[in-house]
């Protein structure tokens, strides 16, 4: 009996001691995921160059933009650049070459914007570049009308603005019937959309 009590006491102080070694074990667990969220909040990239000195040879800046999902850019890259791009930062750090405009280029993985300021920082004209992004809808429409058997391979999204306004908007566009393709340019202003081939 008394041998059979201890083998009881031996296993108690074992399972006593699994169930801390399985504590610890969770609570090293938990704090390696809690400090694994402290550091991905603290590594978020944040869109504030250190420096934004123009280019000696080209009078212009490049930024890569940081998006926080594929495409944010492109949906609406005025608003981007307003309300993340700080030209007065641009002005302090180039002040000692006087310049009278600015030239930006934002570029992403989809393509590009060249934005013009002028002297006091307003945004002049800009000229985007965005390849294959999702057509509008009556930009499909009016590619559909004309050719209803195909499908879009590739497309080029090409605007200017002035003063905000957008000023010219078209696609050219590669679509696809069988075995053959066909490049198409899609004008798209206030009158509405209008096809023509390439």
């Amino acid at each position: 009996m008394n041998s059979h009590s201890t083998f009881i006491s031996i296993i108690n102080l074992k399972l006593c001691a699994m169930k801390k070694l399985i504590f610890c074990l969770l609570l090293f667990v938990g704090m390696g995921i809690g400090h694994s969220q402290i550091v991905l909040k603290e590594s978020k990239v944040e869109y504030i160059p250190r420096s934004l000195e123009m280019d000696a040879v080209s009078n212009s800046v490049s930024l890569t933009i940081p998006e926080s999902y594929v495409g944010e850019f492109e949906e609406d890259p005025l608003t981007f650049i307003q309300d993340n791009f700080n030209i007065n930062q641009l002005i302090r750090d180039n002040e000692q070459n006087d310049y009278d405009s600015y030239q930006v280029f934002f570029k992403s993985k989809k393509g590009r914007v060249l934005a013009n300021f002028d002297k006091e920082g307003e945004l002049v004209t800009t000229f985007h570049r965005f390849k294959n992004v999702n057509l509008p809808d009556d930009v499909r429409l009016e590619i559909l009308r004309g050719h209803k058997n195909s499908k879009v391979v590739k497309n080029t999204h090409i605007l200017t603005t002035k003063d905000l306004m957008i000023n010219k908007e078209y696609f050219i566009v590669k679509i696809k019937a069988g075995n053959a393709t066909r490049r198409l340019r899609v004008e798209r202003n206030a009158q509405g959309v209008s096809l023509a081939g390439l």
